[in-house]
Order: C-alpha cells, then sequence, then structure tokens
C-alpha cells in the first residue's frame, strides 16, 4: 500500500537514514518534510537567513539533499514570509528545486490574519499559482473559517492544505472548519487529532468518529494523513498514529487509500514513481 505521511520534522529528531529506517518498518513510503531544527522566538523558524529589512527565510538545506538523493521517498514544503524583499525571485528559485511542493505561511498572530483576509497576501498568492505551487496554511483561531473562506473564493485555482485539523480548541471551532469543505481546493491535513478531541485508548475510537465526520465534509479525496511524528508531544507512537487509521473497521479500503496517500499525492502534486512499489498516481 501506498503511503505518504503529509508532514514530518525530518533533522528535527531524526536524520535522513533514521528517517528511511522508520519508514521501511512502519511501510510508510514517502514522507513530506517540513524542515525545523527548533524554534526562536516568537514561532520564528531555525534554520533560516536574515534579509535586508529584517525578514528571517526559512531554510531547508537538508531537506532539499534529502528529496534530491530520494525523490520517490522525500519532498518538503518550505516555510515562506510576504514580506521577503524577494519574494518573486524566491517563488521562481521554489518552483524550479526538485522536491518542493509547496509553501506554508504562518497565520497564528492576529495581524496576519487579518492580512489574508482583506488581500495582504494575494501577492504571495498570485506567486503561488504562477508557479503552480500548493499553500499550507498554519492558522490557529476562532475566526478561521471567516479568515480563509473569502480568499480561498477568490483563489480558487489555488490548492490549499489547512494544517493540523484546523486547531480547533471547541467543538464550535471544529464545527467552523468542518463548514470549510465546501471550498473545493481546500484539503485538510489530519494530525495532531489526540491533542483536540477525546481520543480514548488505541485504536482511539474519539478520533476515528471525528476522522468520520472530516471525511464526510471534504470527502476522503480531500483528507490527507499527516503524524508531525518528530515534534508531537501526545505519548503516541509513530505506528499508533497510522494504525488506526489503516486498521480503521469505520473506513472502506477506497477512503483509506485517499487518506493515507492519494489526498497528499493530489493536493501537493506529487506522482508516485513508476516502479516504486505502488500504481502510478
Amino acid at each position: 500500500m501506498d503511503i505518504v505521511d503529509a508532514q514530518v520534522h525530518a533533522f528535527f529528531k531524526l536524520q535522513e537514514n533514521e528517517m528511511l529506517a522508520a519508514m521501511d518498518a512502519l511501510g510508510i513510503r514517502a514522507v513530506i518534510i517540513d524542515e525545523l531544527w527548533g524554534h526562536l522566538e516568537n514561532w520564528v523558524a531555525w534554520p533560516h537567513a536574515t534579509q535586508a529589512n529584517g525578514v528571517r527565510r526559512a531554510l531547508s538545506p537538508l531537506a532539499q539533499v534529502a528529496a534530491l538523493k530520494h525523490p520517490d521517498r522525500f519532498a518538503f514544503v518550505q516555510r515562506v514570509n510576504r514580506a521577503d524583499p524577494e519574494l518573486a525571485a524566491l517563488f521562481a528559485i521554489l518552483g524550479t528545486t526538485p522536491g518542493c511542493r509547496a509553501v506554508r505561511v504562518d497565520l497564528r498572530s492576529r495581524e496576519e490574519r487579518q492580512a489574508f483576509a482583506s488581500g495582504g497576501f494575494d501577492e504571495l498568492l498570485g506567486l503561488a499559482r504562477e508557479r503552480d505551487l500548493t499553500v499550507g496554511l498554519h492558522i490557529h483561531g476562532r475566526d478561521t473559517a471567516e479568515v480563509l473562506r473569502g480568499t480561498l473564493g477568490r483563489f480558487a485555482d489555488v490548492r490549499f492544505v489547512l494544517d493540523h485539523c484546523g486547531y480547533p480548541k471547541a467543538p464550535e471551532q471544529w464545527d467552523s472548519v468542518l463548514s470549510l469543505g465546501a471550498c473545493p481546493n481546500l484539503w485538510l491535513k489530519w494530525c495532531h487529532a489526540h491533542h483536540f478531541f477525546e481520543a480514548g485508548p488505541y485504536p482511539f475510537p474519539g478520533l476515528q468518529k471525528q476522522l468520520l465526520r472530516a471525511v464526510d465534509s471534504y470527502g476522503a479525496e480531500r483528507v490527507l494523513w499527516a503524524s508531525d511524528i518528530t515534534h508531537d508531544h501526545g505519548n503516541v507512537s509513530w505506528a499508533d498514529l497510522l494504525y488506526y487509521v489503516r486498521e480503521s473497521p469505520s473506513l472502506s479500503a477506497g477512503d483509506r487509500e485517499w487518506l493515507l496517500s492519494r489526498a497528499a499525492r493530489a493536493a501537493y502534486q506529487w506522482p508516485t514513481a513508476v516502479g516504486a512499489g505502488a500504481t502510478a498516481a
């Protein structure tokens, strides 16, 4: 079975060879890397390079190497900042960098959420459209649906991925995230669900219940599984996070195939390598 983990912070805890060994042991074919060695103040990611205007441009040097060496096993998402002084040049580079499948924007501050809703990200989103790069949305807050809906509609030809179940902290926030399933260009990343919902003991019946709600709202074709295991503090294993979905009796075989690989490959435009042990997507 083709399995894609849609978010792992490789090189935070696991190095390339350790990642490959763990992936092989678990039957995970491929991983989307968000390279992160740690955080500085105000969620500033390391590694980065400071630009002339003070913006810290996130870098993914080891992810680029991994994607070049193992193009069927690793791809990566690059964090970007709308205030980068050379945004167009940066996107031109990312759009031709092997293995770069997406960019990721940070909307956790109120200022950035307001900017996203009011057109402040339009240049960045236009560049993503021009370079055919998916846009990951890292957002917190009670106003997620209100912030995203209008811009998703204006950029209907851009693929978006909503990270970490949309960070719902209350039932009404989860209902709001589920309502965004009506946006056909938005995928939901099923990640860190055990931090947001009552899970129960393995195989986490509480998570399975909420996963079915996500599938009902978005369709299995737009829900993609991710472990984020290298940055998880929930006392769960990589195997636990995979197998409760892979072995779920509540999901059809077709739904599991979408959740565990096909949705991610569609969202990130990453076809399966022919001869890689799975049917080409």
